[in-house]
């Protein structure tokens, strides 16, 4: 469900403050442009799902790659894919959403496992149905036990319980699955593991063995002696061969793989037998009944193999939206409505987020509350507030951070910040790193947003007025998106395209850039004398020597903070037991045990609220940190000293506290209102409670619009919480954005939907 607030008069807010999608439920009410690649990935859906229907034996799987800067509706892509396939077949598709890790194969196996763990029934019927067709041929040959082979054919009939009755040669039956699954799988141990699911006592050691476990003795008795994730490739066999039994016959399965490109720049680092390995499973999910979409940034395709590539039937590229595109949502949104927004600011909107509907989703958000509370339409000025102030929070807090750990860990720490080329502010570089001669090097120049001409003059002037003191590599670096009618005028002022700042690629894309700016200057001033041929090679071995220090410095650091981690979460363990033992660990404030008396699901959701923006905890052990001795003790200091006066720390710490005092005064309503609400006896919930349950959510809604969720970014690079940054700053806008929705609807669950 979309995520809505309300303003202070009541009203609702049409789009949702949290624009990033998710794989969600079927009766989502998001609205779907079909753009050009919209359009191709329901022509590739529709291709599969009729050569689904028309003849289930032969193999109709398709391979779509889909490929998309960040927010361009990727995501949003496939949940459509899976709702509109979900639609055509009246709900009978099996689909699977999988996050690619940075990681291995391996590791995305283990994902996909654990999803099926969650569906071991269907894995269960998938396997039943092959041992039915089995027995069913066998009973076809007697007149007299045709009407039940045909019940069996028809999955109305168990087999096993069947095989029993009639007292048949079970052995043989079992013999023959398990040739059946080896043709099928193309593994023996596989097949051997698949028919002993049909045998009691064997189901949580082959679960077990398929999660990545070794195998149990009971399985090696069997023949079963390898270990699924013993390597990438068995990793990816055993993805395909669920693949071929699930989408076996005329059912539909979906598999979506997001953020696949980070995952194939981490295999890339090994041999080629990973991607051996993918090519493999690519085809196994093409001749299996498979629908399997990829999805990653534009470098996704670039960084496969070109045999790899020739394995994907479609190759989907998103494209922006355009002003008419944006003017359509926003009446659907506004049920036909375009006020408070014209089209010329609407416009506007598309061109300063180039077209990125993550970008565009937020500024309506944002602008359609401000003009709400100013009682005025939407203005140009009041758009560019709105992005500057959004794409400020994006991006300030961590660039520089970032820039510097690039340039130290690529051996270049001799940079100098905030350099004068010349003797005016319009020559001064945000970082200058000394390469070559006669005064050459390597300028990075930082801009805000740039929304005008105004910004775009400002910036030209800059990069015009350091090319003209020197010889020199520029880069500039904006903090968020830029109008691609700037492009040019950029490319012509500094001497290369701008790198427009995403806090997750950034740093990956910034060392590619820097290092091949060194290496032009590197190539136009060589060095003289008798070691001038060996010139390059030490400037290397010296980057990679400086380079590798860093890293030992690094990993020092880590490991004692690692060791000092868990020494906390020791002494923490110990007095939560203590706790236990006096009975007061259930009175603490702040934590899901205020709403214990709901139902699980609901206290489910609070635990996650609570913990997305749970960031006390880590500030209170930071702190104490400080007051320790050694390296732990002084990086805790350093830390502290440096962000603990700023104001970002400061406002972060108390947006803090008003979200955990929400999400605890939200829950304590709830918890008096559920008391109410249950306690009559016959079952049912009145009209009054759940417009009193309503009027709950609504409430919460208002309050959390007005608390800025990014501010808690400054708090989190501080105490160095686990995944700060846009990755972490996600998951609290996906938990809190449409919070109060799921809330309601598992409040309602138990009641139906009916109104009494």
């Amino acid at each position: 469900m979309d995520a809505e607030d309300l303003d202070l008069t009541g009203e609702v807010n049409p789009f949702p403050s949290s624009a990033v999608a998710q794989i969600a439920d079927g009766a989502s009410t998001v609205f779907t442009i079909e753009t050009p690649a919209i359009r191709r990935a329901l022509r590739a859906m529709d291709t599969y799902l009729a050569g689904r229907a028309d003849d289930p034996r032969v193999p109709s799987g398709q391979v779509v790659a889909v490929v998309g800067d960040y927010g361009t509706g990727k995501t949003h892509l496939a949940a459509h894919l899976i709702r509109y396939a979900t639609e055509q077949r009246s709900g009978g598709v099996q689909s699977m959403h999988l996050n690619a890790p940075p990681d291995t194969f391996i590791s995305l196996y283990r994902a996909f496992a654990d999803r099926l763990a969650q569906r071991r029934e269907l894995v269960h019927d998938r396997v039943r149905r092959y041992y039915a067709e089995i027995v069913a041929d066998e009973l076809r040959a007697s007149e007299a036990t045709l009407p039940l082979a045909e019940k069996l054919a028809a999955g109305h009939i168990d087999p096993v319980r069947a095989v029993d009755r009639l007292s048949l040669f079970e052995s043989e039956f079992l013999l023959q699955l398990r040739e059946r699954l080896r043709q099928v799988t193309g593994n023996v141990e596989f097949s051997q593991a698949l028919t002993l699911l049909l045998r009691g006592g064997f189901e949580d050691a082959v679960w077990e063995w398929f999660s990545g476990r070794p195998p149990a003795d009971v399985l090696r008795e069997r023949g079963i002696t390898g270990t699924i994730t013993s390597s990438e490739t068995t990793a990816l066999q055993a993805m395909g061969v669920f693949a071929l039994l699930i989408g076996h016959g005329s059912h539909p399965f979906v598999v979506v793989i997001d953020e696949l490109d980070q995952l194939l720049t981490a295999a890339g680092r090994h041999e080629d037998e990973a991607l051996d390995a993918f090519k493999e499973m690519l085809r196994v999910f093409a001749a299996s009944n498979t629908f399997l979409l990829l999805a990653g940034l534009p470098d996704l395709l670039s960084n496969m193999r070109r045999d790899v590539r020739d394995r994907i039937d479609e190759q989907i590229v998103m494209s922006p939206l355009t002003a008419v595109e944006v003017q359509a949502y926003v009446r659907n949104r506004q049920r036909g409505r375009l006020a408070p927004f014209t089209e010329q600011t609407l416009a506007y909107v598309a061109e300063l987020a180039n077209g990125v509907p993550r970008g565009i989703i937020s500024l309506c958000h944002r602008l359609w509350r401000r003009a709400r509370d100013q009682r005025s339409t939407v203005t140009h000025p009041m758009v560019r507030q709105e992005a500057r102030e959004l794409y400020d929070s994006d991006g300030t807090v961590n660039v520089r951070d970032e820039i510097r750990q690039v340039l130290v860990a690529s051996g270049y720490d001799n940079y100098v910040p905030g350099y004068f080329v010349g003797g005016t502010e319009d020559t001064r570089v945000d970082y200058w790193v000394p390469v070559g001669s006669q005064g050459a090097g390597c300028g990075v120049l930082l801009a805000e947003p740039m929304l005008d001409e105004f910004d775009l003059a400002a910036v030209q002037q800059r990069g015009r007025a350091v090319r003209s003191q020197t010889d020199c590599e520029l880069l500039l670096v904006v903090l968020g998106p830029f109008p691609d009618r700037f492009r040019e005028q950029l490319l012509d002022a500094i001497g290369r395209e701008p790198l427009a700042y995403r806090q997750r690629s950034f740093p990956d894309h910034f060392a590619v850039e820097f290092k091949a700016m060194a290496a032009r200057l590197e190539e136009r001033y060589t060095a003289e004398g008798p070691l001038a041929t060996l010139s390059p090679q030490l400037a290397r071995l010296d980057r990679r020597q400086s380079a590798t220090q860093h890293m030992i410095t690094l990993l020092t650091g880590s490991l004692d903070d690692l060791r000092g981690h868990y020494d906390q979460q020791l002494t923490a363990i110990q007095r939560e037991l203590h706790e236990i033992q006096r009975g007061g660990i259930g009175d603490r404030q702040g934590h899901a045990s205020v709403v214990t008396t709901l139902p699980q699901p609901v206290v489910q959701l609070f635990d996650d609220a609570f913990g997305s923006v749970d960031l006390m905890t880590s500030t209170r052990e930071l702190l104490r940190r400080t007051f320790h001795e050694g390296e732990s003790g002084r990086t805790a200091r350093q830390s502290v000293r440096a962000r603990i006066g700023t104001s970002q720390v400061q406002a972060a710490t108390g947006v803090t506290a008003l979200l955990n005092a929400l999400i605890e005064a939200f829950g304590h309503a709830l918890v008096d209102w559920y008391r109410t609400a249950t306690s009559t006896t016959d079952g049912r919930l009145a009209m009054s409670h759940r417009e009193r349950l309503d009027d709950l959510c609504k409430v919460f809604d208002v309050v959390y619009g007005y608390l800025p969720l990014y501010e808690l970014r400054a708090l989190r690079e501080m105490v160095g919480y686990p995944g700060a940054g846009s990755q972490q700053q996600q998951e609290a806008e996906e938990v809190l954005s449409d919070f109060s929705a799921r809330v309601h609807h598992e409040l309602l669950a138990p009641f139906g939907t009916a109104e009494h």
